[in-house]
């Protein structure tokens, strides 16, 4: 990919994730150490699988108390609430208790759940965190946070703006689980394969391309048996239920990670002419490429009409 140019590497697992980090040479050798720190920074402190951590400090107030949060984890979470209110709920932060109900309730690899959870649809609540100065969040309502692949997103997106501006603004890439950010002053030019949902040794596209994000959902990797029923990971964020769909991966482009990620999961929470509104919306330029059962991927950019 990167050919004969120089190029500093870093591979590491977190995140229950392959994590690989490719940037211009640089005489700042301490860039690794930082990188690494702030991975398993995020993977401790925001997961919703850890104890006594920051994110479970929040997910335990009671309602109406208030918890002082760090200024990256507050950053992230007013950034996925606003996801949440731009795609009215369908993207949603508050669903920890929902992918619990649904056996989602330890860390993959696991392919069954032997029974089916009790289902409380009335806990879905509009708006159940309030965001006040001073990075104060204060709980309103009976709902806990799942930041689940955005803070991958974000931690993946704040890691590159620091590389690039302080230690390789030639060029670089970081690609955690397939979602990736890259960047390039110009002479570098990445060429990104889109893997198959059934085999992720193999390509079945690729984009090329200088700077921008890319991320990619599936509801086959994350996806396990609760009793009789098939459920993935994938919520509608208005009910709480499993995304109903024919979509098997989506792969969105854009300049932002974050809008990235959202976009993907809403490729499988709306048709395409409201994928289509809603990232020509956020996003100056973006594509995607969308796998349904039984078809051939397809490409589609914003600006075309979509049939």
């Amino acid at each position: 990919m990167i050919g004969m140019m120089t190029v500093d590497t870093l591979t590491l697992q977190v995140m229950n994730t392959e994590f690989y980090l490719a940037i211009a040479k640089s005489n700042k050798t301490n860039w690794k150490e930082k990188a690494e720190k702030w991975l398993r920074y995020v993977a401790q402190e925001w997961s919703r699988f850890g104890t006594n951590n920051e994110l479970w400090q929040l997910n335990n107030l009671e309602i109406g108390q208030t918890l002082q949060l760090s200024d990256d984890l507050y950053d992230c979470l007013v950034q996925a609430n606003d996801y949440y209110l731009r795609t009215n709920g369908l993207f949603s932060p508050y669903l920890k208790l929902q992918l619990e109900q649904h056996g989602y309730n330890q860390s993959f690899p696991f392919t069954s759940i032997e029974k089916e959870a009790m289902y409380n649809q009335s806990i879905i609540a509009g708006n159940p965190f309030r965001f006040l100065s001073n990075q104060q969040v204060m709980k309103i309502a009976q709902q806990e946070i799942d930041l689940g692949g955005f803070a991958k997103g974000y931690a993946i997106e704040k890691l590159a703006q620091w590389l690039e501006a302080e230690i390789a603004p030639e060029y670089g890439l970081i690609d955690g689980g397939g979602d990736m950010k890259m960047w390039s002053s110009g002479e570098k030019i990445w060429t990104i394969g889109v893997a198959d949902p059934y085999d992720v040794d193999k390509e079945i596209s690729s984009i090329k391309m200088a700077s921008g994000a890319i991320a990619t959902s599936n509801r086959i990797y994350r996806s396990w048996t609760q009793g009789e029923n098939r459920k993935h990971h994938l919520l509608n964020g208005q009910t709480g239920n499993v995304a109903i769909t024919d979509v098997i991966q989506a792969t969105v482009v854009t300049s932002s990670l974050c809008d990235a990620e959202v976009g993907a999961k809403l490729c499988f929470l709306v048709d395409e002419t409201k994928q289509q509104q809603w990232l020509e919306a956020i996003c100056d330029r973006s594509a995607r490429f969308i796998v349904k059962e039984n078809q051939a991927g397809y490409w589609a950019m914003t600006g075309e009409k979509v049939c």
